[in-house]
């Protein structure tokens, strides 16, 4: 059960992480500056790397995949929501 909750919550995190990247890079790429633009295409690259090159072990694959549905549909309800405000 642990395992579980642990996974859950780095795949939240995770989602968390990839959306302010997300969010970092497109600021960047919106500047039309070159230097800009390949440090947003680096970054995330350069992260992915890391990631292939060092992987870490995961012992509950359905707490992953549980906390990364709950952060994408908490993203999209979050999305909705602000559309509806403005």
């Amino acid at each position: 059960m642990t395992d579980f909750f642990g996974n859950f919550l780095l795949a939240l995190l995770l989602v968390g992480l990839l959306r302010f990247l997300y969010a970092v890079c497109a600021l960047l790429v919106r500047t039309r500056d070159g230097g800009n633009i390949a440090f947003a295409v680096a970054l995330p690259s350069a992260l992915l790397y890391i990631v292939v090159r060092n992987p870490v072990p995961v012992s509950s694959w359905t707490g992953l995949a549980a906390g990364a549905f709950l952060g994408a549909a908490l993203l999209l309800a979050l999305a909705r929501w602000r559309r509806r405000r403005s």
